[in-house]
């Protein structure tokens, strides 16, 4: 049977000594090298150069808003002497500002002069009291059993029978002679109305 001899040592180390004089000698192996260098050395410079970019466009960026021009009381309604449009930088501005004309609309809260227009200040609401309740809320008028409350004020409600708590946090919105107009969320809402059909509720100023 014929057998495939092994090749001399000697014949394969000159073999892979010539490979290497080859490669030495050749200019491909420098060039290739060279050119790796380089593009890395151009991606890291690009790099660079887009977060520049992108840092100084994100500081310089802007979008038109609007501030008010003097100081409002809740409930007003919003026209073109109240307003003036501007530019504010995109860093620090709230989410929610108004960036269409809110001329006609009604505020849901004081203002004062230069503070930025935001849509959650504002209410399609005509009436004054109905602008400040904000969303998901009811308004109920309650003796104040001689409580101090005024207007922004912020209570809890207990029921005066069994003294349970009722609502929570609801605010005040007028005071007048006694009584007080509060604004109660609307899962809270129907637990006073059957206290006040039942016994009446205790208004509990808090912080």
């Amino acid at each position: 049977m014929f057998e495939l001899g092994r090749p001399p040592i000697a014949a394969l180390r000159a073999t892979i000594g010539s490979c290497r004089v080859a490669v030495r000698r050749s200019r491909w192996p420098r060039f290739v090298l060279t050119a790796a260098i380089g593009l890395g050395v151009g991606l890291w410079l690009a790099g660079i150069y887009d977060s520049a970019a992108t840092a100084r466009a994100q500081w310089q960026t802007e979008i038109d808003g609007w501030v008010v021009t003097r100081d409002l009381e809740a409930g007003t309604t919003l026209t073109t002497d109240d307003l003036a449009s501007t530019r504010l930088p995109t860093a620090g501005t709230p989410h929610d500002a108004t960036l269409t004309d809110p001329n006609g609309l009604m505020l849901r809260d004081s203002m004062a002069t230069g503070e930025i227009v935001r849509d959650g200040r504002l209410t399609t609401a005509t009436g004054q009291l109905a602008a400040q309740l904000g969303e998901a809320a009811g308004g109920l008028t309650i003796a104040t059993d001689g409580t101090p409350l005024g207007a922004g004020d912020l209570v809890d409600l207990y029921g005066l029978i069994d003294g349970k708590r009722l609502a929570d946090d609801a605010r005040v919105i007028e005071v007048h002679e006694g009584f007080a107009t509060v604004a109660i969320a609307d899962q809270q809402i129907q637990a006073v109305i059957q206290s006040l059909t039942t016994g009446g509720v205790v208004p509990v100023l808090v912080g």
